[in-house]
């Protein structure tokens, strides 16, 4: 039997650490080992217990979640952590930045309707977060996400071969330049989506070419705040996507969390639009949406960035893109905090480059000149 998978709760709030208990204790092989109401005692506990993960409240006296990151950070502690958060624009914020300094995930504390039904479903978050993570630290292999099922994989005609990425010169040398400045690059992520971003954005010069469209499987206001991050550290003007806007060249578009977004034709211009379509792969905003309304507005210049996350949303996408003749690019296996979205496409073959998040930003730039550059 393999050995118990070792959890640490963190929360100023009795109630939400007996929530957290009451989620781990249902799962199979998950020792509960402690948990804490002060941030600063949860600082030596997490270093002296060694947990496999870390439920972290972002707002406590004393040291705040991100200052408990901070403060882990700096010593030898292998613990994953995942935020639990409040849905305002304080939260949003600090729940980015504790993102980018390390934490996989992040859970909101639900607001409304009644007691029970918020313990059940923040129960039920808790516990699917749980078992990825467990999953993804003894086998690095993703579950199944319920209730989405596999997606039948449609193998082009003529499978294209998969060009392993190591180095990036030999990866992309085929696609020097063939996106020019008359196309667009489209990005899905989901978990482990923030931190990756900020490896890739803001390596993009000033100067890059073409727009790029992003879906972040992300709630609400959390969107708008990571837009917000990513500008401040890129060269190019990262913003939320905005009704009706024209889709300019060398702007990053995050698509609003609880919104589909898609690009349109005015008559004069390609432009954002932003709907309430139903979900798809159970998510609002959706990668295979997106990638769709690309390929239609931009046919085979349409480059397909499928990164870390889980489940099967940008596959249907990707495929949409390589029988338009456009390309997609993956994120490695090795370099994903959670391998599902980028599995499926490479595992039907229809990946141009399968590349480790250090060599993403160089690996589509390369596809916008015909310049090699390091």
């Amino acid at each position: 039997m393999a050995e118990p998978f070792k959890v640490f709760i963190v929360d100023d709030s009795l109630i939400f650490r007996q929530i957290v208990r009451q989620a781990c204790v249902c799962i199979p092989n998950v020792e509960i080992v402690g948990s804490s109401g002060d941030g600063r005692q949860a600082i030596q506990k997490i270093q002296e217990l060694q947990p496999d993960l870390v439920t972290l409240d972002l707002e406590m006296p004393v040291f705040s979640g991100l200052e408990v990151l901070k403060a882990i950070d700096k010593t030898k502690c292998h613990s994953k952590f995942i935020m639990l958060s409040s849905v305002t624009q304080a939260g949003a914020k600090e729940t980015i930045e504790c993102l980018n300094a390390g934490a996989l995930d992040f859970i909101l504390k639900p607001q409304g309707s009644s007691r029970e039904e918020n313990m059940q479903k923040l129960i039920k978050e808790i516990s699917a977060r749980v078992k990825l993570i467990q999953d993804h630290v003894h086998h690095h292999v993703e579950p199944t996400k319920q209730p989405v099922s596999k997606p039948a994989a449609v193998v082009p005609s003529s499978t294209p071969k998969v060009v392993m990425a190591s180095p990036v010169d030999n990866v992309c040398s085929s696609n020097l330049g063939w996106l020019s400045d008359q196309g667009v690059v489209g990005i899905g992520v989901s978990t482990g989506g923030p931190a990756s971003l900020k490896q890739v954005i803001p390596h993009f010069p000033r100067d890059f070419p073409v727009p790029i469209l992003i879906v972040q499987h992300m709630p609400p206001i959390f969107t708008k705040s990571l837009a917000q991050n990513l500008n401040q550290q890129s060269p190019l003007e990262v913003k939320e996507a905005e009704q009706g806007e024209k889709v300019c060249k060398g702007v990053v578009y995050i698509a609003p969390g609880g919104l589909q977004m898609r690009v349109a034709n005015d008559g004069v211009h390609k432009v954002i639009e932003l709907t309430e379509d139903p979900p798809e792969n159970s998510c609002r905003p959706a990668v295979d949406y997106l990638f769709r309304s690309l390929v239609k507005e931009y046919g085979s210049k349409t480059l397909g960035v499928i990164m870390t996350g889980m489940g099967s949303d940008g596959f249907l996408g990707a495929q949409a893109i390589k029988k338009a003749h456009g390309k997609v690019f993956v994120q490695d296996q090795e370099t994903c905090v959670v391998y599902g979205m980028p599995r499926f496409p490479t595992e039907a073959g229809i990946v141009d480059a399968i590349l480790p998040l250090h060599q993403i930003s160089q690996a589509v730039q390369r596809a916008t000149t015909q310049e090699c550059f390091v």
